[in-house]
């Protein structure tokens, strides 16, 4: 396993254990009642197809197109079985994961896995001037990254969030060579994945009432509220980072859509809301402030961001590396 996925999952790991210790100490509670897992289950399909995964895709980065191409072909059953886990209604397993910890987080890593693997088959096309296949396959881990946290604790969202993060990173760079008819797929797929995004309500109503119920008989009122006041901090950084999520997807379907509507139109709207209804659904919502997102036409060219983990419209300077870093946030910027 890269060093790299051996930190992120270590550090998810520390995150959840602090937390859950944390929420249990603060609140204790009684155990919730959960609804039946649908079946089948999406997340039945993903399992499977992260316990068939190749242990090699981590490094498909230094391949070459022969490589790639070998890499894709020894896969084709866990491509299969991840994009059929898609089409169905999906949702972690959160009893079994509750009491088998360790069996989770060697899921999260297979997980980890398959989102590079949709990243490898994105290149694969790229390097093959498949344009239109290779940001499909980006999206799609988008699309993934939602999914496999859905129902399950905050550590399976944030894994999630690392997911997305792939398929975002390499689609945003082939953004301003599509064509319109290669973006309107693209848009239509990142508005259902947005439409049916998982929520930090749902996050952090099953970690906190899970916590509860696990570690409810512990005592000493002191000792809960320095422990929740101490991981306080974790609990806003993990919101950040999903609600990143949510504001780069919605930059990558109006950069796109405004990209069409220039090249349709020989010009730029005025507002977002002239992209609707033929080229976006609906005008995006910045998820930090819950207004549009900020859009400004430049002569050519535009200005469009969201304000970011520091709600504040720094007027379109962008964003640095780092989870509370001062800037905006634009459709390509650093996760």
């Amino acid at each position: 396993m890269p060093r790299r996925v051996r930190a992120l999952l270590l550090t998810l790991v520390v995150t959840f254990v602090l937390l859950a210790l944390a929420l249990a100490l603060f609140t204790p509670g009684q155990r919730p009642t959960r609804p039946p897992l649908p079946n089948p289950n999406g997340y039945d399909d993903f399992l499977r197809a992260g316990a068939a995964v190749t242990d090699d895709v981590g490094n498909f980065s230094t391949l070459d197109r022969d490589g790639l191409r070998e890499l894709v072909r020894t896969n084709t059953e866990p491509l299969r079985l991840l994009r059929l886990g898609m089409t169905r209604q999906c949702a972690m397993p959160i009893d079994w994961s509750a009491t088998n910890f360790m069996g989770m987080v060697g899921n999260l890593a297979e997980m980890k896995k398959l989102a590079l693997l949709l990243a490898a088959e994105g290149r694969l096309a790229e390097m093959d001037s498949l344009p239109a296949d290779a940001p499909k396959s980006y999206v799609d881990a988008i699309h993934f990254g939602n999914e496999v946290g859905r129902g399950g604790f905050l550590i399976n969202r944030l894994v999630g969030v690392a997911c997305e993060a792939i398929g975002s990173r390499s689609v945003s760079k082939l953004v301003p060579g599509l064509t319109c008819q290669q973006a309107r797929p693209l848009i239509a797929e990142l508005e259902k994945i947005d439409g049916a995004r998982v929520t930090w309500d749902e996050i952090w109503r099953t970690e906190s009432a899970y916590a509860r119920s696990q570690l409810s008989k512990i005592g000493n009122p002191l000792g809960r509220f320095t422990a929740w006041w101490q991981l306080r901090p974790v609990r806003k950084n993990a919101e950040a980072r999903h609600t990143m999520a949510v504001a780069h997807v919605r930059l990558l379907a109006a950069e796109l859509a405004l990209h069409c509507y220039q090249a349709e139109n020989s010009r730029l709207p005025a507002h977002l809301d002239e992209l609707v209804p033929k080229y976006l659904s609906k005008v995006p919502q910045d998820p930090f402030t819950g207004q549009p997102l900020i859009y400004r036409a430049q002569g050519t060219n535009w200005l469009l961001y969201s304000v970011g983990t520091d709600r504040v419209d720094d007027g379109g300077r962008p964003v640095s590396r780092g989870i509370f870093s001062k800037g905006d946030l634009f459709f390509d910027s650093p996760w």
